[in-house]
């Protein structure tokens, strides 16, 4: 790209609200809990589990650095019993030992002052191993083959529970080597960050000892033991190894592969090698979710690491591949330099995200991952492109800056969201694109030799990038990390070839909000073909000269830019007639900027669908899922109106021609994206009533319950949804029995999901249930429910199902999702008086730290009944509009 930087007015006061400027990285100065005058150097951990009564007991050795003198040592400590300390072999009394269970401090009194200099505390503790990913937790699971049900136990400790198997200075700054000693059941297998130093027979087991690890935060520890299978393999140094339930290895296979293609990338890319001697990528049948970057151990929700070529769909394929390139970019971004304290995680989510996106798509440029549709585990969180999900919490009144304060624990566990991790990322990409590729990359390796096994802040990233670029790095990004929102340019042309920008802070449902400037790194093009140009905007408005009236002018190049367009009607015109031309990033770009606009009230809904109606007929999947993702939002807000029927024959006449174009069955020369994109439209031509498709997918669901083969694993999702949504109780039943019967997560996933989408309220209420069973993992049975209120057409079933039972649920959540789960449920109501019912329910039933969740499930029900409303009125007209052009 060329880049042309130069100022389009002179550097004033951009913000409308002051920003203090970050501090590079200083262990002094950096926020948190714990008195910095004593510092743990390592760590000796022994423990003991007792799996039958899924408790456990332990001992630590912590070599300490004491700065200055204290009287006391504090550290962290949550849901432990601390049944003995000493210090430099003196013991402790028990009436000097306190723990507070609602700061989760241990404090040790001292007999005398500590004196400056090493000393070594040595202390013995007991806690409980628990069924959600917190601590130290157990999974249960159906052994591949056999069935025979099992037990493993694992290890979740970000952000902040570490502190639940061991005592520690549980803050990432506190950098320290950890050595691990476990005992274990003899037929078991061990893992952890480093690789097993030695082992021994003992009278309740094996005992297995680690190496110890590099300086590194508390919360990157890992345990997982169990009876295991692994396969492995080597490149240079670093031993690759996929590790499994027994019987599941050989699904590794493919992620082993990429590892060490990704491994080789990164190791190129940051400057700095692996420094680990072995890698492993750990599958967990439950406990937890997602995937967490432990040095050295990765692990991951079974399903999101093992690939069975046999009956895998390419969208499993696709997204192992993604989730490991993010994973492995926290080896470097976030384990090998780690942010200081929390309220700079983004720079291991965002820029992981980043990273593991760019590496996807250097390998695998078919994907299109930039543009990809992301469906999130958690039902009630935003569907779409990265960036878009982003941008439309972003446009809220509810958002809050990528870099935000961050005070407890529960603030910690919280900023683990959109914001952080797609706003940081989308940044990134607008970002390297102003600077150019190669620059960078030279900011990053220099950023990553200095810090290396230390903390950083955002402002040590921006000084690396302004070294390596010239350019005021830390002023251009101030407005994108330090400020709320985005902006929206608008473009208007005037007479001699003169374009006016200008630009304002862009918001949905967020009346009177403060305004807002950003430095904007912009690129636009003139007609398709032309090299696009990048200019930085510096205030609140600009020109552009020399743009010839008749030619279209297309801003953002390839939507890699985190802002809005809004085009004056001469230059949309422009736009609408080169389409055909158009490459399709910046199709889908104009689409989601269009739909963005009605959802502000900035455009009617026929600005968006006349833009559907002059795009070129084409399978290509990004824009085509942009367009499915935008009717299935629609037609989930006018459940129970009248003109729902009508909005859902209008939606098949724009989806149908595109999969008649595909068929049912794949083609030899069809694109790579082609199977994803058939099942999309499959799943959302059921859910809009298309009675052939309906039709089609209970046949093919007839012949695989005799012959599961005859249904490529491609079309399983979306065939077993279809048939789930309109089952009678027979089908269900049928449905179940096979989730119940499998040991695979990824089809078990299949079946239970189908379940949770009946509408048919007797199976909804059937359906429930499931979640507070041990059918499915804990991190999948609560997002059950979820699921139910999605799919099912009835989110006030779920709501009363979950209000009566949400002890129970609250037990199967992991600490990030704690206090939003139940907010989270409103998000599919559009009656106002649900938003009133959800703040009575707060204020009763949830904790303060819950309030965060609670406005932002009250403004998205208060967006929707307005939208709703707006939007029906908008679509009948629209649609009796078209039909009478036809």
């Amino acid at each position: 790209m060329r880049s042309v930087f130069f100022f389009l007015c002179l550097f004033s006061t951009l913000f409308a609200n002051s920003m203090s400027a970050e501090k590079p990285f200083a262990f002094a100065t950096t926020p948190g809990k714990l008195p910095k005058e004593v510092v743990p150097t390592g760590y000796s951990i022994r423990i003991v589990p007792d799996i039958d009564k899924l408790t456990f007991s332990g001992t630590e050795t912590v070599k300490l650095s004491a700065h200055s003198p204290v009287h006391r040592l504090v550290l962290n400590a949550l849901e432990l019993k601390i049944t003995g300390a000493s210090l430099d072999g003196k013991a402790l009394l028990e009436s000097a030992i306190r723990i507070d269970e609602k700061t989760e401090l241990l404090t040790l009194e001292l007999p005398s002052q500590l004196a400056a200099g090493d000393h070594t505390l040595a202390l013995s503790f007991s806690g409980k191993i628990n069924q959600q990913g917190q601590g130290l937790f157990y999974a249960r699971y159906q052994e591949q083959g056999s069935g025979t049900k099992k037990i493993m136990l694992g290890t979740q400790f970000e952000a902040t529970d570490a502190r639940r198997l061991f005592p520690c200075w549980d803050e990432p700054v506190f950098r320290a080597r950890f050595q691990l000693t476990a005992v274990i059941p003899e037929n078991w297998f061990a893992v952890s960050n480093m690789p097993i130093e030695s082992e021994r027979k003992i009278a309740r087991g094996k005992e297995v000892r680690f190496a110890a690890t590099p300086s590194m935060s508390s919360y990157l520890n890992v345990f997982v033991a169990g009876e295991l299978d692994l396969i492995e393999s080597q490149s240079g140094p670093t031993q690759f190894r996929v590790i499994t339930t027994k019987g599941k290895a050989e699904m590794g296979r493919y992620a082993l592969e990429a590892t060490a293609q990704i491994l080789k990338y990164y190791n190129d890319y940051f400057g700095v090698p692996y420094p680990l001697p072995k890698l492993d990528q750990i599958a967990l049948p439950g406990g937890f979710g997602g995937a967490m970057e432990n040095w050295g151990g990765i692990t991951y929700y079974e399903a999101a690491l093992l690939f069975d070529p046999k009956n895998s769909s390419a969208e499993t394929k696709q997204n192992i591949y993604e989730v490991l390139a993010h994973e492995m970019a926290h080896q470097w971004f976030g384990d090998l330099v780690t942010m200081a304290w929390w309220d700079n995680l983004w720079l291991n989510e965002g820029f992981a995200s980043w990273m593991g996106t760019k590496c996807t798509a250097h390998f695998n440029p078919q994907w299109e991952v930039w543009l990809r549709r992301n469906l999130p585990r958690d039902p009630t969180r935003r569907v779409g492109i990265t960036k878009e999900q982003a941008m439309e919490g972003d446009a809220r009144s509810t958002t809050h800056p990528i870099q935000q304060p961050i005070a407890t624990e529960a603030e910690a566990n919280s900023a683990f969201d959109d914001i952080t991790y797609k706003k940081g990322q989308s940044f990134l990409r607008m970002l390297e694109s102003f600077l150019s590729q190669d620059v960078f990359r030279d900011g990053i390796r220099q950023y990553m030799a200095t810090h290396k096994f230390s903390n950083s802040t955002t402002a040590d990233l921006w000084n690396a990038l302004s070294e390596s670029s010239g350019q005021p790095i830390a002023e251009i990004a101030a407005g994108w990390t330090e400020q709320p929102g985005f902006p929206v340019v608008k473009v208007k042309r005037g007479e001699g070839g003169k374009v006016s920008l200008t630009q304002e802070r862009f918001t949905i449902n967020f009346r009177n909000a403060p305004p807002l400037e950003w430095k904007i790194p912009l690129t636009y093009s003139i007609d398709v073909g032309q090299a696009p140009v990048s200019v930085l905007m510096t205030g609140k408005s600009a020109h552009l000269q020399n743009i010839p009236a008749d030619r279209a002018l297309k801003l953002n190049v390839k939507g890699a830019g985190n802002y809005r367009v809004e085009y004056d009607e001469p230059s949309w015109n422009l736009l609408l007639r080169t389409l055909p031309q158009m490459g399709v990033e910046d199709r889908v770009d104009l689409l989601s900027d269009a739909w963005a606009l009605v959802q502000a009230n900035r455009a009617s809904v026929s600005r968006y669908f006349e833009l559907v109606d002059k795009l070129p007929s084409s399978t290509e999947l990004a824009e085509r899922e942009q367009i499915i993702n935008v009717l299935d939002f629609i037609n989930r807000l006018l459940i129970g109106r009248p003109e729902r029927e009508k909005f859902q024959a209008y939606a098949r006449s724009i989806l149908r021609p595109t999969f008649d174009a595909l068929g049912w069955d794949p083609k030899a020369s069809e694109p790579a994206t082609a199977g994803n994109l058939r099942a999309s439209l499959i799943n959302a031509l059921g859910d809009l009533n298309d009675q052939e498709i309906i039709a089609g997918c209970r046949e093919r669901f007839k012949r695989y319950l005799t012959n599961p083969q005859s249904l490529q694993p491609d079309l399983r999702p979306p065939v077993l949804a279809v048939v789930g949504r309109y089952a009678d109780e027979a089908t269900w039943n049928q449905l179940h029995e096979l989730g119940l019967k499998t040991t695979s997560t990824e089809e078990k996933q299949n079946y239970y999901d189908a379940l949770a989408g009946a509408i048919d309220p007797t199976l909804v209420k059937k359906t429930l249930p499931i979640a507070l069973t041990d059918e499915l993992p804990t991190s999948r049975a609560i997002f059950l429910v979820s699921r139910v209120a999605r799919e099912s057409d009835h989110p006030d079933i779920a709501w009363d199902f979950a209000k009566a039972n949400m002890k129970a649920l609250l037990t199967k959540t992991d600490a990030l999702g704690a206090n939003r789960y139940a907010p989270s449920l409103f998000t599919f109501f559009s009656e106002d008086s649900r938003a009133n019912e959800l703040k009575a329910y707060g204020k009763t039933n949830l904790p303060a730290e819950s309030a965060t969740e609670v406005a932002k499930a009250v403004d998205e029900i208060q967006f929707r009944s307005e939208f709703e409303k707006r939007l029906a009125r908008q679509l009948s007209d629209w649609i009796d509009s078209q039909s009478k052009r036809k």
